[in-house]
């Protein structure tokens, strides 16, 4: 994989940019931009980072992320595979973070849509009925041309400023103001490496020496980016893991214990509670009764 940057999606001539994406997987690269970013997830599944925030994500991911907030959409190991033949399909809008003046939106009318652009800084996941009236005007905004692509694109802001399913993303805390461009590289590499070996055990001083650095400045630099120490964001990612396996319910509790890196189940009951406030099999059964109900 090529070294990332900080990414300029837009060029000076535009407004935003709306992308149809089909791929063997999504940008493997943990990256930022000055441009606010919609992504609706149409095919595929992963791990998605968005600041300090880590989770699966699937069909119908719908994702609102504000300028220069780190994010990455990561896709399965059996994207990767050389013979896959899995594909990956998104709509993808970046838009100007000068669309909307700032005199404009103190303006009483722009007042929803002020507050999501302020929380757009946390990342924002919408669900429910907000996904599928966002997929119908991003399908219908493919075909405009002109100034008509600015209205749906309106429309979309709009629905999403109105819209009360949503979570906000990454912690009240996380900050990114102070990133450059070569944290970038640098955290693409620490994702890329855990994302790799997260199943068995990680090497902190490897990590550390593929940066160069120490063990101990590598723990003093990774925190303060990622908002977490290194030790809580491999368990954040197993975890992860472990809750997209519950949910397919093809694998005990031990079984996923083991295959998302645990030595020990005992340990892995306890920082399951401590990220997800529930046991392993309390999350398990209350999908379940959920599926059933639907």
């Amino acid at each position: 994989m090529s070294g990332p940057s900080i990414e300029k999606t837009l060029t000076s001539k535009q407004t935003f940019i709306f992308k149809d994406l089909t791929d063997k997987y999504f940008n493997p690269n943990w990256h930022f931009h000055t441009e606010f970013q919609i992504s609706l997830i149409l095919e595929g599944t992963g791990t998605r980072f968005v600041g300090d925030q880590i989770q699966s994500f699937g069909e119908g991911d719908l994702v609102l992320t504000g300028t220069n907030l780190p994010h990455l959409w990561r896709s399965d190991d059996a994207y990767y595979e050389k013979n896959s033949k899995l594909k990956t399909k998104a709509f993808v809008i970046y838009f100007d973070n000068n669309l909307l003046s700032s005199t404009l939106l103190e303006k009483e009318e722009f007042y929803k849509i002020k507050k999501l652009l302020v929380n757009s800084a946390r990342g924002i996941e919408f669900y429910g009925e907000t996904i599928k009236k966002i997929k119908k005007i991003l399908i219908q905004l493919g075909k405009e041309k002109g100034f008509s692509r600015i209205i749906k694109l309106l429309e979309i802001i709009d629905v999403l400023s109105k819209s009360e399913d949503i979570n906000l993303l990454a912690s009240p805390g996380y900050n990114s103001n102070g990133l450059k461009s070569d944290d970038a590289e640098k955290m693409r590499i620490v994702y890329d490496y855990v994302m790799k070996n997260f199943k068995t055990k990680i090497s902190l001083d490897e990590i550390a020496d593929m940066l160069n650095m120490t063990t101990t400045s590598f723990c003093r630099y990774f925190k303060p980016r990622a908002n977490k120490t290194f030790t809580r964001f491999v368990n954040d990612i197993r975890i992860g893991h472990a809750r997209k396996l519950l949910l397919e319910d093809n694998y005990n509790i031990s079984e996923i214990s083991y295959e998302c890196g645990f030595n020990a189940l005992s340990n892995f009951n306890r920082q399951f509670k401590s990220i997800t406030g529930k046991s392993p099999n309390e999350y398990r059964s209350l999908f379940l009764d959920i599926k059933a109900r639907i």
